[in-house]
């Protein structure tokens, strides 16, 4: 039977590479629509830039709603079997 290495760091690593993933991705959609809205003042046609901010700004929304779902679940529960295993009886 092959030897399971259970090693711990490799489960926090995980958790902070989701972090880090989430965040990125929050911080894209914000720059989006920051760099997006900043067209405004050049922007003639209200016909066609309102609705584009407000499907960008839904599609943020969108996606900090997932990130946020996401980094409440997936860092904590890596982190916790990190945990577990730090804690295990070692023969």
């Amino acid at each position: 039977m092959d030897v399971l290495d259970l090693n711990p760091e490799v489960l926090e690593a995980i958790a902070s590479i989701v972090e880090g993933y989430c965040n990125r991705q929050k911080s894209i959609m914000s720059d989006y629509m920051s760099k997006t809205s900043f067209l405004s003042g050049e922007w003639t046609d209200d016909q066609t830039l309102g609705p584009l901010l407000e499907e960008i700004n839904q599609m943020k929304s969108a996606v900090e709603g997932v990130m946020d779902e996401i980094l409440s679940i997936y860092p904590n529960y890596f982190r916790g079997k990190a945990e577990q295993i730090r804690n295990r009886p070692k023969f």
